[in-house]
């Protein structure tokens, strides 16, 4: 709207300027035709016409480039006051760590929220939250406890957070341990899991292929699995070795398998324990 009310007013100045050089024309020439008096201000009015397009241009690249509306000044404003905050914060923090003498390492940890922290009485529940949820790692931990009892220190929170990081040094190896033990077995349940629904996957696509084997998977850890099929013998033994039938349900964590008709033929692969 500024640009098209600016190349109007423009257009109106040369307008005006080119009629008064024309009219000026005309009384200094009355006896002059239209045509010649035209003519004699032909370059003046071209001159006008030049330096208005020059001055249209220049209004418009200004405009468009540094001009800025009173909403524009307003929003810049209030950027570089929210920006002025983050930075008053920010270099409030930075010398709270220095007075803290807080460990790069401290404070990286110590940034890392399960809930939103507010205050120092949400950074203590918030460190607590971790150890409860058991999803940490206890070196890790430490490290944030001894960042946070640097923070806590002398306030209601002290003694408690130095009795954790405390704790959490003396039993680190344990902790640890148990944290290897807790792993695994969730480990060994999820592929516990994962191979009985394998058999059930196997189930199906022998099935699609018209095969009518019947799937078992049984043992600790379901590493067990039975394959029965009234046509089950020796040659089709063979060629699960020699097809890698028995590698491909090996690979799935399987450590026994075991072929059978379903009546007096059995025969099985045996694993060595993953």
């Amino acid at each position: 709207m500024i640009t098209l009310t600016t190349i109007l007013i423009f257009l109106f100045i040369v307008f005006l300027i080119n009629f008064v050089i024309v009219k000026s024309t005309q009384n200094k020439f009355p006896n002059n035709t239209e045509t010649e008096n035209l003519k004699l201000t032909e370059k003046s009015r071209q001159t006008v016409l030049i330096l208005g397009f020059a001055m249209i241009f220049i209004s418009v690249f200004y405009i468009n480039i540094f001009h800025k509306s009173e909403e524009e000044i307003f929003a810049e404003k209030k950027k570089k006051e929210e920006l002025d905050k983050i930075s008053a914060k920010k270099l409030a923090a930075d010398n709270e760590i220095k007075r803290l003498r807080l460990t790069k390492n401290e404070v990286e940890i110590l940034n890392q929220h399960e809930i939103l922290i507010k205050n120092l009485s949400d950074e203590v529940k918030n460190a607590y939250s971790i150890l409860k949820s058991q999803k940490y790692f206890v070196d890790t931990e430490i490290i944030r406890f001894t960042g946070l009892a640097k923070k806590t220190k002398g306030s209601e929170f002290e003694n408690k957070v130095i009795k954790t990081r405390d704790s959490l040094v003396k039993n680190e190896k344990a902790i640890g341990r148990k944290q290897i033990a807790d792993l695994d077995k969730k480990q060994s349940a999820e592929e516990s899991e994962a191979r009985l629904k394998y058999g059930e996957d196997l189930r199906d696509l022998l099935l699609d292929r018209n095969l009518d084997i019947k799937i078992i998977v049984s043992g600790k850890d379901n590493k067990k699995i039975k394959l029965t099929y009234v046509l089950f013998n020796d040659v089709w033994f063979r060629k699960f070795e020699t097809l890698g039938y028995f590698n491909m349900i090996h690979e799935k964590g399987f450590t026994n398998i075991e072929l059978s008709d379903g009546y007096g033929y059995g025969k099985w692969m045996q694993y060595d324990n993953l």
